[in-house]
């Protein structure tokens, strides 16, 4: 702004004017504006992105493995996903000790409450690392259709042990069949792999598509 007495420019919001002393009129100087928060390929703010730290405890790991139980979109880190991952299988081991009092009972139950965060966190760990989270989708629709396949075999393979009156069934056919299942298992087993190899991987300590980095 200039001064009102002496035309001298002088700094906005000044009272008077520092060369010739005239009072200056009161101006409202309107506040900055913050910029708007930064925002990733998915559209969404950096508030709104859940917060994955660096590294996190067995517990806090547990409580972000329930927290973010339908959560498809976001990054979790290394440590998150392998306290999780040991979480889980601890609960599995203690399923498998009670099925000796109630056989299969807790196993179902934990398979079905343990499906869906399994795989959400499967999903934030490959974004985590820049990838795709829909290859933890492909290796769990593999290992589907396989186990069901050999669970059909299992079955004829009893049918043509304790009902050979069955003509249908041939033994030798059988084998083969079973011999091209295992073959073909080598797909979900090197699908598992891979994953398990994607997983130890370092966290990206950049932005990317689908959040922020992770912080300390």
């Amino acid at each position: 702004m200039r001064c009102t007495g002496c035309d001298y420019e002088i700094p906005d919001g000044v009272k008077f004017c520092p060369l010739c002393g005239a009072r200056q009129p009161i101006v409202n100087v309107p506040a900055p504006v913050p910029p708007p928060p930064p925002t990733y390929g998915c559209g969404r703010p950096t508030e709104e992105v859940g917060d994955s730290p660096k590294f996190v405890g067995f517990g806090g790991a547990i409580i972000l493995y329930f927290k973010n139980y339908f959560n498809f979109r976001t990054r979790s880190t290394r440590s998150e996903y392998w306290f999780a991952y040991l979480f889980v299988k601890l609960v599995g081991i203690c399923c498998w000790l009670i099925g000796f009092v109630l056989p299969g009972v807790f196993s179902t139950l934990a398979t079905l409450v343990f499906f869906i965060p399994d795989l959400a966190i499967t999903y934030r760990r490959f974004h985590d690392t820049g990838r795709s989270g829909l290859f933890p989708l492909i290796r769990c629709i593999t290992n589907i259709v396989w186990d069901a396949v050999m669970g059909c075999l299992s079955i004829l393979a009893l049918l043509s042990i304790f009902g050979n009156n069955n003509p249908d069934i041939e033994w030798s056919t059988l084998m083969l069949l079973i011999l091209f299942v295992f073959i073909l298992g080598a797909v979900p087993l090197g699908l598992k792999i891979y994953e398990i190899v994607i997983c130890c991987l370092p966290s990206k300590n950049e932005p990317n598509q689908y959040g922020r980095e992770p912080r300390y």
